[in-house]
């Protein structure tokens, strides 16, 4: 039985390097290149007898190479004025005899040369070995262009691929008058979503039905690229006016459900775009990247298209940034402390609770607000991890003031992962244990966004805290959407009005009326209720005059530190509960 031979079983990269080696064996000369030129560099694709990979453009003979029809040749460099003072004819590998056979694509394109070379000088090749060396730049350029069509195009869909959309940007950026759009038309999670529920294949099937409804609404002759499944590009020569009402026109088209395997899907696009404007400190510029960043913008913000803008890409830097530093800091026992915020009760100025508040002190970029980047550690499985540390530091520190024999809760804020399974809960009994802390000196905060993951295995836990004499806070309500139907399955104790109400109770009527009717509510219904965000007096005697039980805000006191806190609690505080009794009642807001 015959073997195949041995070609058929190397790869397109392969053949060049035995190309070369032939061409060296039949002209017989120490160094044979495949040369392809770019707008700085001249790269070895294959070689023989040469150590360097490339070298700068300037120094490339090939760059003489592609200008020419036919062979160009150098028969001895010294006596040549273009190349005597050339690095690689002066030093190594000493150049003295150069002749090349230009690489042309089918549209005219020069890529470069295929060289021979020797350090003597040569007599000009004869009419025949000429036409040997382009027979193989032939053979050459069949090989290079099965390499650039395996490395610019994408298999499944046969667009361009994300190599060949850079490259083509560079050809852009030097005739200049171009941008670069990019396009996402479902999201990764959906993606994600709809391989667990469907199958791989059905989202395979997805990905065609999106690239051919794209195709239908760009013009005739238009390059499409795939960037990832559900990102793809395009460049387009023409001016902003005329490209947005381009970005609208594809926002309606995709209006309506694709159908894909009788399966009605709604796209989700966003449409990001970057004029395509070099100049001199924009040489590295990774202008696909600020596209993409633009199009994340455009989705985040729900405006369907935007232009690339500076400062919004550098929020998204700076946020991954954090979530990348996030993790380190967890490790760290230096960049997260906790600081405390009391609540006092309306009636008799008493701190039962202190609220327990992360924050993270970054090594570059400085304080980090929780509400940069709690939000994001939300969407990540860095939440664990995190409330994991805040959970045992509050434990540690609750067990330090219940041995000091301060008695008031310390309240933590809990996020919707820690309630969605029962991991936190056993942490916090195990730890409550450990320290030997009474179970009542905790309260635990949670937000309504927890009751939309499983609102039974929230309930759950909250039973399992209760049930320890734990106390159970419904934080920042009425700051979104807010189910009061949840507030008779709960087993909470208090609810906490969200700083958003207060802030301008004392101005706006409507306001004053639904914290008014929020608190007759909580009361009904067995809650106590807190105000936060109190900052004027006139706000403390508003909600204090409603019926409201404990208040909490900057009036109050600041977040501190633990050893400040107690400093404040045996001083400040009587001098602040002393001037709120003082203060003239206020008994509505007209």
């Amino acid at each position: 039985m015959s073997t195949p031979s041995a070609c058929w079983s190397l790869s397109p990269t392969q053949i060049l390097d035995q190309l070369v080696r032939t061409l060296a064996l039949q002209f017989q000369v120490p160094i044979s290149l495949v040369s392809i030129i770019d707008e700085r560099r001249q790269w070895f694709r294959a070689r023989i007898g040469l150590a360097a990979e490339h070298t700068a453009r300037d120094q490339s003979f090939c760059a003489y190479a592609i200008l020419e029809k036919g062979v160009f040749q150098v028969p001895d460099t010294h006596l040549d004025p273009r190349f005597a003072d050339n690095p690689l004819v002066t030093g190594e590998p000493g150049i003295r005899f150069y002749a090349a056979a230009p690489l042309i694509t089918e549209d005219g394109l020069g890529l470069g040369g295929l060289c021979i070379i020797d350090t003597v000088p040569r007599p000009a090749l004869t009419v025949e070995q000429a036409a040997v060396l382009e027979h193989f730049a032939q053979l050459a350029m069949l090989r290079l262009s099965t390499l650039r069509s395996a490395s610019y195009l994408d298999a499944p869909t046969g667009l361009f691929n994300r190599f060949r959309l850079e490259q083509d940007i560079d050809h852009a950026l030097t005739f200049g008058g171009h941008s670069l759009v990019v396009i996402d038309l479902v999201t990764p999670d959906f993606l994600n979503d709809l391989v667990r529920a469907l199958g791989y294949n059905f989202s395979q099937e997805l990905v065609s039905v999106l690239h051919n409804a794209l195709r239908e609404q760009l013009p005739d002759g238009q390059a499409l690229y795939k960037i990832t499944p559900t990102r793809f590009g395009f460049l387009v020569a023409s001016g902003k006016q005329v490209a947005e009402r381009a970005f609208k026109q594809l926002l309606s088209a995709f209006e309506a459900p694709l159908a894909c395997g009788n399966i009605p899907i709604q796209t989700q696009p966003g449409i990001g775009a970057i004029a395509l404007e070099l100049d001199s400190s924009d040489t590295d510029r990774d202008w696909l990247r600020l596209a993409v960043s633009a199009a994340d913008d455009a989705r985040d913000r729900g405006t369907g298209w935007c232009w690339y803008e500076p400062h919004l890409d550098l929020a998204q830097q700076r946020a991954f940034l954090l979530l990348t530093s996030l993790a380190e800091a967890v490790r760290s026992e230096d960049q997260f402390h906790l600081v405390y915020q009391p609540r006092l009760e309306v009636t008799g100025g008493q701190v039962t609770t202190v609220e327990a508040l992360l924050r993270w002190q970054h090594p570059v970029l400085g304080p980090v607000s929780p509400g940069e980047f709690v939000p994001l550690a939300e969407k990540t499985a860095l939440m664990r991890p995190l409330s994991l540390w805040v959970l045992k530091h509050v434990v540690e520190q609750a067990a330090r003031w219940q041995r000091q024999g301060l008695r008031f809760r310390v309240a933590i804020n809990v996020s919707a992962p820690d309630l969605a399974s029962p991991l936190f809960t056993d942490r916090l009994m195990e730890l409550v244990a450990q320290h030997a802390l009474d179970p009542q000196a905790l309260e635990v905060e949670f937000t309504e966004s927890a009751l939309s993951q499983n609102l039974d295995m929230v309930c759950d836990q909250l039973l399992r805290l209760r049930a320890l004499g734990m106390e159970v806070s419904i934080d920042d309500f009425g700051s979104g959407y807010s189910n009061w139907t949840y507030l008779s399955q709960l087993p909470a104790t208090t609810l906490k009005l969200d700083r958003s109400l207060i802030k301008n109770i004392t101005e706006q009527e409507k306001d004053y009326r639904l914290v008014e009717a929020m608190i007759e509510l909580a009361r009904r219904v067995g809650y106590r209720t807190v105000a936060e965000g109190i900052e004027t007096l006139q706000q403390y005697q508003l909600v204090s005059a409603l019926g409201c039980q404990q208040v909490q805000g900057y009036l109050i006191a600041r977040p501190m530190p633990a050893g400040a806190l107690e400093s404040w609690m045996t001083t400040q505080r009587r001098q602040l509960a002393n001037q709120l009794r003082e203060a003239e009642p206020v008994q509505s807001l007209h």
